[in-house]
């Protein structure tokens, strides 16, 4: 299963990275004619309705490599046994906080879907209902990454970094 999310991930993070780059031509397209021709666009409604898109693209990613920010002041001084402990009440907080976003966010978006959402007003309209189904099943996604990663941790199975003792200057004390 580890394997499937990963692949899943890796795809999501490429759709995420060829988003961006079209972002960014969409940005040049809008500063050019608006500086040679002064003519909006309406480049502002894509970019902030692309932003939060993209970066749940990249989350699950990030989550499942082990690759999000972590302190690790008090990390690098437990054993194999506590590392894991911390790591896995650190995956039940995230997968709470991501249950609470794919449940808070649902009904937004099924009625986003019913009548249509639109935002921005004149040159362009950009569908809000699209990114608002990216982040809930991201969110969904990433609850499951989560489930994956307690489980993982449960068994002393936890791969991401330094879970498995020395690394990163760590000492055994505790």
């Amino acid at each position: 299963m580890h394997r499937s999310l990963e692949r899943v991930c890796t795809v999501l993070n490429y759709i995420a990275a060829a988003w961006l780059m079209a972002l960014a031509v969409v940005i040049f397209v809008e500063v050019t004619g608006r500086g040679l021709f002064s003519a909006f666009l309406g480049g502002d409604e894509i970019v902030s309705n692309s932003v939060p898109a993209i970066i749940f693209l990249q989350v699950p990613l990030a989550i499942l490599s082990g690759s999000m920010l972590r302190t690790t002041i008090t990390f690098d001084h437990l054993n194999k046994r506590w590392r894991q402990t911390v790591n896995a009440v650190s995956y039940l907080i995230g997968m709470l906080l991501f249950i609470g976003i794919a449940v808070g966010g649902w009904t937004d978006m099924i009625k986003g879907w019913e009548i249509g959402e639109y935002q921005g007003i004149g040159a362009l309209e950009v569908p809000v209902y699209p990114v608002r189904t990216i982040i809930i099943a991201s969110a969904i996604l990433i609850t499951l990454i989560y489930f994956v990663l307690i489980l993982r941790a449960g068994a002393g199975k936890d791969t991401t970094p330094g879970a498995q003792g020395l690394g990163s200057g760590a000492t055994e004390e505790i």
